[in-house]
């Protein structure tokens, strides 16, 4: 996937993406705040659930 961009991300790309851990990670799964799919065994999380998680984050203030 060079030129394309990514749609789906495994749950340790999302943790290190957004600089949390396994335990948080699934508390955003279990209370909706991120979407995941199962493809098989594996739990993906959709870029555009990402995306609108990120969004989602209060702006820092700038000091």
């Amino acid at each position: 996937m060079s030129n394309a961009m990514k749609l789906l991300f495994r749950p340790a790309e999302v943790q290190a993406a957004l600089g949390i851990g396994h335990s948080t990670f699934w508390s955003l799964v279990k209370s909706g705040a991120l979407e995941s799919r199962k493809i098989g065994r594996a739990t993906v999380v959709p870029a555009d659930s990402l995306n609108q998680f990120i969004a989602s984050l209060p702006k820092a203030n700038a000091a």
